[in-house]
């Protein structure tokens, strides 16, 4: 009966992920998700806020695939390779001490608050938190949660006006490739932070290039991928 409880939990969260964060559009999306976890959520974070150079010890990975293996019973099959980059040796050792990944308080508020909201599926919010905390490190969360902001859906889904990012990353109107210093022209609200920049490189995970939409407000998630 537990087993079988748990698979239910699973494809809750499963599909809280799938609610939640609207599947994505674009295959690089997609394929950059899978370089983390090879069931396609994580990132490899190559150019973001986080991409940590500290390996973990030989040691730890082996804890690691132990932990791994018995008590998440392979639940979740990670590239070792991409997670080292995303999560510190230390994040790694707190999981392997307590069950959960680290994850900073407005990050658990902001999942919580999606959870919430999501008209769809109802679950304990405090509930899919935890188990979430068990499977997914703060980065992936992070990139989750951003894409689902207004800054995310405008590069994933563009505007009314037919302004959108194309699968070549740059910035196109019906087809036709707007140059960067004339997207706030063409975009009402939409400004640069740190100068002219292609805003659709957040396609290719380099998140170098930060804008605002509408007011002076930056949504949480991107202000972190941005390092603002």
């Amino acid at each position: 009966m537990k087993y079988s409880y748990n698979i239910k939990i699973f494809i809750f969260i499963f599909l809280i992920f799938l609610f939640i964060f609207i599947l994505f559009p674009f295959k690089k999306i997609q394929n950059g998700f899978q370089n983390g976890f090879q069931n396609g959520f994580q990132n490899g974070f190559q150019n973001g806020f986080q991409n940590y150079s500290i390996q973990w010890s030989p040691d730890l990975i082996k804890r690691f695939n132990i932990y791994n293996k018995t008590v998440n019973q392979n639940n979740t099959q990670y590239n070792l390779s991409q997670l080292q980059r995303q999560a510190t040796p230390e994040e790694a050792e707190e999981l392997l001490r307590t069950g959960f990944w680290p994850w900073p308080n407005h990050l658990k508020k902001l999942y919580i608050e999606k959870v919430s909201d999501n008209p769809i599926i109802k679950i304990n919010p405090q509930y899919a938190l935890n188990y979430a905390m068990t499977v997914y490190n703060k980065n992936a969360v992070t990139e989750l949660l951003a894409w689902n902001a207004k800054e995310g859906h405008l590069l994933l889904y563009g505007t009314h006006n037919n302004i959108k990012c194309s699968p070549d990353s740059v910035i196109q109107k019906g087809g036709t490739e707007i140059k960067t210093e004339d997207i706030p022209k063409e975009i009402p609200g939409f400004s640069f932070v740190k100068g002219s920049c292609n805003p659709c490189i957040a396609l290719d995970a380099d998140f170098s290039c930060p804008f605002r939409l509408g007011d002076d407000s930056i949504s949480e998630p991107w202000q972190k991928l941005w390092n603002l």
